[in-house]
């Protein structure tokens, strides 16, 4: 009777979590949990945006509108604390949709019922019953000032009146570099959660970024980092700390049967 494998272990691995200083920690702590070593490079920075006069009144406007859309953790973070400084509970009928669990969870904390797609981006909630019948809403984004339009685009195509409520830049932290150039371990697999991490890492690992197993947290940035010439690429569930870690079981099962194989 043969006894079953073992369940491959992240010791020894070094992984590298490009999230934000401020948000890395679960992550961090998720991975050394599970024996891997981390290299903590913040590869993007949260700078919270100052409200114009037309965020301000979609704030004051807030229970018009049939659903508000958060677009990311750090929207939900930002947006519920523009929203107490108008409204001391949330109106009554406005729907809330977040893009995926931890985003949720920020808001169900709040006291809101949110609800999500099971795939974490805006083609998971375009597929949401609550977002594909909109003609005559009013749907409000809360998001970063820049990034993809198609849920916005999309939408308006289905007849929604769509407002955008810019609520944080995102930038490569300084001195990054200089921390990149410094640091003598190189990682053996790094994390992707955004286009614009995997475009910052690119920046500051120069022909490294495309050396090191890369999972990434969907398969359109999947695409985008093969298409840059990276052979060793995998796709994420998610953007949870469980996600990730299902993600290198994923490849420390392939990589042991690989070299079982190879052994026989």
């Amino acid at each position: 009777m043969s006894l079953p494998k073992p369940a491959p272990s992240l010791s020894g691995v070094c992984v590298l979590n490009p999230r934000p200083a401020r948000q890395a920690a679960a992550l961090s702590q998720a991975l050394i949990s599970a024996g891997a070593n981390v290299l903590a490079l913040p590869l993007l920075e949260i700078v919270p945006m100052a409200l114009d006069a037309t965020a301000k009144h979609c704030l004051m406007d807030l229970d018009r509108y049939q659903t508000v859309v958060f677009v990311s953790a750090n929207a939900a973070r930002l947006g519920l604390e523009a929203v107490a400084d108008y409204w001391p509970q949330w109106p009554v009928g406005v729907s809330v949709v977040a893009v995926g669990p931890a985003t949720q969870s920020l808001l169900n904390d709040a006291g809101l019922n949110a609800i999500a797609p099971e795939q974490e981006d805006s083609e998971g909630m375009l597929a949401l019953p609550a977002l594909s019948h909109v003609a005559g809403h009013r749907v409000l984004l809360f998001r970063g000032d820049a990034g993809r339009e198609l849920l916005s685009d999309t939408l308006r195509a289905r007849g929604a009146h769509v407002d955008v409520m810019p609520l944080y830049t995102r930038r490569l932290p300084e001195g990054t570099d200089a921390i990149w150039r410094n640091q003598s371990q190189r990682p053996d697999v790094v994390l992707l959660s955004s286009t614009l991490i995997w475009q910052h890492w690119q920046q500051v690992a120069g022909d490294f970024a495309i050396k090191p197993v890369l999972i990434a947290v969907s398969q359109r940035l999947a695409s985008h980092v093969r298409a840059a010439g990276a052979t060793r690429v995998l796709c994420s569930h998610g953007a949870t700390p469980d996600a990730w870690l299902q993600a290198l079981q994923q490849w420390q099962n392939t990589a042991v049967e690989f070299r079982a194989s190879s052994e026989c």
